[in-house]
């Protein structure tokens, strides 16, 4: 499905499924009341628009609106439907790949973290032909040998698949020793990258949290349980870019655990911050990185969106 189509799909379901106005479709996706105008009656022409919206992947209208609306965020897509934890995570990704797509323009630079999310996205991203385009890895490397983890791996497929170029971090996600983190930092190639990764026009990433032990942190062997614990007694709920929060969005750091990624609030920049989420433990981590300002696009499923709107 080309980039032209996903809008008119986009557009489709928030006129047609969620009752909203032109002017109101024309904030959420960036363009023109006009041209919200021409892809609705591009959908009633090529066949998207009949008696209901044509998507790939069902979604549920009702919860997509309300928690917009409720958090103030860009843009909600919540996936409709009760699945195992796999499999939600599989649709999710799809939307969020061909949402992607929708909005990604010739000149931009993506910034994407690592996870299955990002792996299950970069598999199925439909292939584009944009000029200019830049994919920035934003944590570092991973050393599992499983392209899930490894960010520079995902960098480069997607950039491929874009036809674009990727800038990447030859270094470890976490280091022991403060001495060795001011060193890489300093180095200028991740000096370089981690100044790009602050200035993305587009990140997507998963969110992740500590209510499970058997988060992509954790199964790594990159978090012990002991470390776990601690953050959360430490008041931490989720992570980010491998940089845990607390509820109110605070980084929360552990002793001997320095981290080479972007800054938490580089997330606050970008013009599309999109956080992809499954399973209903994760409403905690979720609702503090958006209130924090760290995600203002969400894509979810619907057991998730479900245990958001008890606590919003």
């Amino acid at each position: 499905m080309d980039i032209r189509r996903q809008m008119v799909v986009r557009a489709a379901e928030l006129y047609y499924e969620e009752a909203l106005n032109q002017n109101q479709i024309a904030k959420i996706m960036d363009i023109s009341r006009p041209t919200v105008s021409r892809l609705l009656e591009e959908g009633k022409a090529n066949g998207v628009v009949e008696i209901v919206v044509h998507s790939p992947v069902r979604k549920n209208p009702q919860l997509s609106s309300q928690i917009r609306g409720k958090l103030n965020l860009r843009d909600v897509m919540v996936v409709a439907g009760i699945f195992d934890h796999e499999m939600a995570i599989k649709k999710c990704s799809f939307v969020a790949s061909q949402f992607l797509l929708s909005i990604m323009e010739s000149h931009y630079t993506l910034g994407i973290s690592w996870g299955p999310q990002l792996a299950y996205l970069t598999d199925i991203l439909e292939e584009q032909e944009l000029n200019n385009i830049n994919v920035v890895q934003m944590v570092g490397c991973m050393g599992t040998g499983n392209s899930i983890y490894n960010g520079l791996e995902l960098a480069m497929k997607i950039s491929k698949k874009l036809h674009g170029t990727s800038s990447n971090i030859y270094a470890p996600v976490y280091v022991k020793k403060k001495e060795v983190h001011q060193y890489l930092l300093q180095e200028s190639q991740i000096a370089n990258t981690l100044k790009e990764a602050s200035e993305v026009d587009v990140a997507i990433m998963g969110i992740g949290s500590l209510m499970n032990e058997k988060s992509t942190l954790s199964v790594t062997g990159y978090l012990t349980e002991e470390e776990r614990q601690e953050l959360l007694s430490l008041g931490a709920v989720g992570h980010l870019l491998a940089r845990f929060f607390d509820r109110d969005g605070v980084e929360v750091q552990l002793a001997n655990k320095y981290v080479v990624s972007a800054p938490l609030d580089s997330l606050k920049h970008p013009k599309w911050s999109i956080g992809i989420a499954a399973s209903a433990y994760k409403a905690e981590s979720v609702l503090a990185a958006i209130r924090a300002g760290y995600i203002n696009t969400l894509i979810i499923d619907e057991a998730l969106a479900e245990k958001l709107m008890v606590l919003i």
